[in-house]
């Protein structure tokens, strides 16, 4: 049932982005470079780690757009893979797809031999809408661009989420949905992005180690919050955060989460291409099972759209 589940959501996405193709040759987008930011490791448009209000793509409110994307993320002692699209419609409407990997390398190995070079897999699925405002301020249009969406995550893990189980006697999900509400403004004058996200989630590190746990059920409101200054109309630095505390905080086990950050640069050379290289913390990643209490490293994405 899942595999057919995600056939046909992937199916979907295709079909959209060959309409995207066919659009994109109906007509060339005057969107502004840049604006349709780059590609999260969740897959949606954003900066790396924050969701923003933005659509996928260069398509217009009479075309639609679409993008691809490859992420890898290198920390002290893990490996963060991240492919995906996504797919913008009229300016309107945003469906992603991205399937992550994350590599616990030798951290594993005390548990068990078998986990070397273990790799959580999951999938996330997501769909987001632009409810109102503008993403680029002028006189005539001072309100933000606001999108509302969600992610649907998918662990494949049969491993070590069930170690946790065990460990923790609770009930840890291989499944769960994010909520988010995103705000996002451009000021050209100034050259300066800002975002604000709001998001309900359930997560534990993003969903790589489940959803819920013994430290609660429900859901939790984060933070994401992204400043990016354009050096010039193709280049842009900035910095993020990322709010989580995840449900697994044990008196026995070291689980607790740490907010992540990032300080990233992205270059856009054309509408087709942008690369966006970054200096990431992603805070304490299971840290009873590793020597460094905060996972940091680089991180290096290459998208693809039109």
């Amino acid at each position: 049932m899942r595999m057919k589940s995600v056939s046909a959501c992937l199916a979907g996405i295709l079909v959209s982005a060959g309409l995207a193709g066919h659009a994109a040759a109906a007509g060339f987008s005057n969107k502004l470079l840049a604006t349709g930011g780059v590609s999260t490791v969740e897959g949606s448009a954003g900066g790396g780690l924050a969701t923003w209000a933005l659509i996928a793509g260069y398509g217009t409110d009479t075309q639609i757009g679409a993008t691809v994307h490859a992420t890898g993320v290198n920390l002290d002692d893990y490996e963060l893979r991240s492919y995906g699209v996504a797919v913008g419609i009229f300016d309107r409407v945003e469906l992603s797809f991205a399937h992550q990997e994350f590599n616990t390398q030798n951290v594993l190995v005390p548990i068990s031999a078998t986990l070397r070079n273990h790799k959580l897999e999951q999938d996330v699925f997501g769909i987001k809408v632009r409810l109102i405002g503008d993403a680029i301020y002028d006189q005539d249009s001072w309100m933000p661009q606001i999108a509302v969406g969600l992610q649907y995550k998918d662990n494949q893990d049969d491993t070590v989420i069930p170690f946790l189980n065990g460990a923790l006697g609770s009930n840890i999900e291989n499944s769960g949905t994010d909520f988010y509400v995103a705000a996002t403004k451009l000021y050209l004058d100034q050259s300066v992005l800002v975002n604000a996200t709001l998001r309900l989630t359930k997560a534990n590190q993003f969903g790589l180690l489940g959803f819920e746990g013994p430290d609660g059920d429900s859901y939790q409101p984060e933070f994401e919050g992204s400043i990016a200054y354009l050096l010039r109309k193709d280049l842009a630095v900035g910095a993020e955060i990322r709010t989580k505390r995840g449900n697994l905080d044990n008196p026995g086990l070291n689980l607790s989460e740490d907010n992540a950050y990032d300080v990233f640069v992205a270059y856009f050379p054309t509408k087709n291409i942008a690369i966006t290289a970054a200096y990431v913390d992603l805070g304490e990643i299971v840290g009873a099972l590793t020597q460094n209490d905060s996972q940091r490293g680089g991180f290096l994405s290459l998208q693809l759209g039109f």
